[in-house]
């Protein structure tokens, strides 16, 4: 229990350290922070006093309920019932969002060019402000989405400069012209006709005119404009846009308004003017008839001198021609059913059918139903423009269209049956009434043929000019489903921006995040060792005490600043080392470092020069027989050493110098030898080691980069401990594997690794006994 307490403590505090180190890489640049918001701040202000008003219009209109009439087909648990006002709704809303509809609304609104003024960070728009008079021939093609700037240069003249690709004839056109116009004269190219005449334009000032293209202005308001329902059952739709010309969004919406109403009152007096149509070739077919029957009813009476019938040729005439008027209307109505459900799949064809009332089908449910369909294919045609086949809203009409469909389907069936039996029925009564009359004189049968026709034809005239003007009635009768409740009004508009607070915000979050990002990437792509705490993330080796940054220039500070804080780390690192250490007899320490750099030969030295302190004769040795600097250290000459022993030029005391410092003896590399590598593998230094042992408490031997010079590790093997320095912001994170493969690889049983450049965090050895001493305690408030 109590080892997994200590391993649960062991993680938070490696938890601890990590967002310590996290939040200390980002604090140790807090000046780059405080610049780079107050730069953000001035950024953030000087955006919101040179941006645009920016303004919010509104407009509401009301759908008028219309109950569905497919409710008449539907069964009552059929899961589409009810539906009918909420898909009426949302159809009304994908039909207002229809490219064709705004499409229609800008070329209503004229809006062929627009004039700005410019200004520090935006153009102005001038709607219907326009600094000049433009004068466009009606048949001039001019180069749409082109910036024009146009510099009033005096009152006669303007610059005229203009930069862009566009198209013409199908190919892509380069424009580039910079030109000295007169007010008034024609400004003709190859790209552009038009006249500019001054009316308020100031002098010096730059204005912009661009000839718009009406599909990308229809893209650019089909995603500016809003439009959603009030609530969820509510029949209130609101369309809402974001503008900086409070008069130009309120037209716009205006219009659009318009055209949507307008949209909705040509379907619903489509249906009227097929009626009318129909009626209108039955009564030219059916006056042309009536003329000739007149003619040759008075002509028959004339000649056969016969001016009445008798009153049993009377009966018989008055029966045949009710029974021959209804036999025509009802052959009309099969030839109508016939043809509807012939064209019940074809919206093109069902759009031309009449409405049947004008044939005497006086079947509401039928009406109604064909009503809705109709309007359900004009609603699809509509939302394929603007949505694709997935879409919500284009799915549900497909279902109503579906369900519409089957219903008046079943209805046309049940109808059709009926008025067949109907017309079975006429065909009988018509047969009886004619046996009658074959029993008639020839001269009443023929005159009683002759005013038939005549009689049916007058009759059928007046029927369809009833017909007519009950179309009339109810095309004239005809009212919009769609209520403007709110005009977008000028008046109404709701500024949204800019926001000071927006602004300065973003420019605050801006400067901050620029920094952070900086930093973030940089510890990203950093390979090099920041903190301790990775050190001690990749490896087992101990860890001795870090040797803090210093400002001194002098090669022994632990010499000449005796109280600083770095001599207090390596004291501290003296005192790591005898606990590791603890015997008797002398103690060897081979130094090593990875690559140049790393600060071995200082800490080889100053380490010597620390181990005196306590009365203790120490024997410093520099191996690196590659590129020796350790005699700079301890302020020697180049001169005869190790390398002159091991080539058995010199014995061993005559390459030992005394230094300057008290019980600090020093075997310098000497001159560089060609093969180093196998002078170091010879006996000849363990027996040198062996040789001195005797004379000193501590042998230090500072060999060369081991990355560089492999066969440097060989001096471990002689000595009681290896120290491998890695050096903050130098070392590259690789080089703690290596240390770890160095160390398994060679069998190296006592290992340390001293920490270089370590940062100054006011704790720790070197930080709070130093200066003055015990009087100059530091103590710094700060991350740890």
């Amino acid at each position: 229990m109590e080892k997994l307490e200590e391993i649960i403590n062991l993680i938070d505090s490696h938890e601890k350290k990590e967002t310590r180190n996290f939040f200390l890489r980002y604090l140790k640049k807090w000046p780059w922070f405080v610049g780079f918001c107050a730069l953000g701040l001035v950024l953030g202000y000087f955006h919101f006093i040179n941006s645009p008003n920016k303004y919010q219009i509104q407009s509401r209109i009301l759908v008028v309920n219309e109950e569905s009439s497919i409710s008449s087909v539907l069964s009552f648990d059929n899961p589409m019932k009810g539906m009918g006002k909420k898909a009426n709704i949302e159809n009304k809303i994908g039909i207002l969002r229809s490219y064709t509809l705004y499409r229609k609304a800008l070329r209503n609104l004229g809006w062929d060019y627009s004039w700005y003024h410019k200004r520090l960070l935006y153009n102005a728009d001038l709607y219907q402000r326009a600094p000049f008079h433009l004068d466009i021939s009606p048949t001039a093609q001019n180069a749409q989405n082109i910036p024009l700037y146009i510099k009033v240069l005096n009152e006669n003249e303007f610059e005229i400069i203009g930069k862009g690709q566009t198209s013409q004839n199908g190919y892509p056109q380069q424009i580039d012209m910079d030109q000295r116009h007169k007010f008034g004269d024609p400004f003709f190219n190859d790209l552009f006709n038009f006249t500019i005449t001054n009316k308020n334009a100031t002098v010096d000032e730059t204005y912009i005119l661009v000839f718009n293209n009406v599909d990308k202005l229809t893209t650019q308001y089909l995603k500016r404009t809003q439009i959603n329902l009030e609530e969820i059952n509510s029949d209130l739709i609101s369309i809402m846009i974001e503008g900086e010309v409070k008069q130009r969004e309120a037209d716009f919406i205006n219009e659009l308004n318009d055209v949507f109403i307008q949209f909705g009152m040509e379907n619903k007096n489509q249906n009227s003017e097929h009626s009318l149509e129909f009626i209108d070739s039955q009564l030219s077919r059916i006056k042309k008839s009536l003329g000739a029957a007149e003619e040759n009813f008075s002509s028959y009476r004339k000649n056969n001198q016969v001016m009445n019938l008798g009153q049993e040729a009377q009966t018989v005439y008055t029966k045949l021609e009710e029974i021959e008027q209804e036999q025509y209307l009802t052959q009309l109505q099969i030839d109508y059913y016939n043809d509807l459900q012939q064209y019940l799949d074809d919206s093109k064809k069902i759009e031309q059918m009449v409405n049947p009332a004008v044939i005497g089908i006086t079947n509401t449910s039928l009406n109604s139903t064909l009503d809705r369909l109709k309007d359900l294919y004009s609603r699809r045609e509509v939302l394929s423009f603007s949505v694709q086949e997935k879409n919500p809203s284009l799915i549900l009409i497909e279902k109503e269209i579906k369900i519409t469909r089957d219903g008046l389907e079943e209805t046309l069936k049940n109808q059709l049956k009926v008025t067949e039996s109907k017309m079975e029925s006429m065909q009988e009564r018509y047969n009886t009434i004619q046996s009658r009359l074959k029993k008639l004189p020839d001269t009443e049968k023929k005159l009683i043929g002759i005013q038939r026709e005549f009689d049916l034809n007058n009759e059928l005239y007046t029927y369809m000019l009833q017909k007519k003007a009950e179309a009339s009635i109810s095309k004239a009768s005809i009212a919009s489903e769609i209520q403007i409740i709110d005009k977008a009004m000028v008046e109404a508009a709701v500024q949204i921006g800019p926001t000071l607070v927006k602004d300065v915000g973003i420019g605050l979050f801006g400067g901050a995040a620029i920094p952070f990002i900086f930093i973030t990437l940089i510890g990203f792509f950093n390979t090099k060792i920041e903190t301790r705490e990775e050190i001690e993330h990749n490896t087992s080796t101990p860890i001795l005490e870090g040797i803090v940054k210093h400002k001194y220039k002098v090669k022994l500070p632990v010499v000449h600043h005796p109280r600083s804080g770095i001599a207090e780390c390596f004291r501290g690192i003296k005192s790591n080392l005898n606990t590791i250490l603890d015997q008797s007899g002398t103690k060897v320490i081979a130094i090593h470092s990875l690559v140049p750099g790393e600060g071995k030969s200082f800490i080889s030295s100053n380490l010597s020069a620390i181990l005196t302190k306590s009365d203790k004769k120490v024997l410093l040795i520099g191996a690196d027989l590659h590129k020796p600097t350790l005699h700079h250290f301890l302020n020697k000459q180049e001169a005869i050493g190790l390398s002159n022993y091991l080539k058995n030029e010199k014995s061993i005391e005559d390459i030992i110098e005394q230094t300057d410092i008290s019980n600090l003896h020093f075997i310098q590399a000497g001159p560089i030898p060609p093969n180093p590598s196998d002078l170091l593998d010879s006996v000849k230094f363990e027996k040198l080691v062996d040789s001195v042992q005797h004379k000193y408490d501590y042998i230090v031997i500072d060999n060369a980069p081991l990355l560089l010079v492999p066969d440097a590790i060989l001096t471990s093997g002689f000595s009681n401990i290896s120290l491998f320095v890695l050096r903050i912001n130098h070392s590259h994170k690789n080089e703690i594997k290596q240390i770890n493969k160095i160390i398994q690889f060679n069998r190296i049983k006592r290992a340390a690794i001293i920490i270089n450049n370590a940062p100054d965090r006011g704790y720790g050895y070197g930080n709070k006994y130093w200066k003055k001493g015990y009087g100059g305690y530091k103590h710094k408030m700060s991350i740890a």
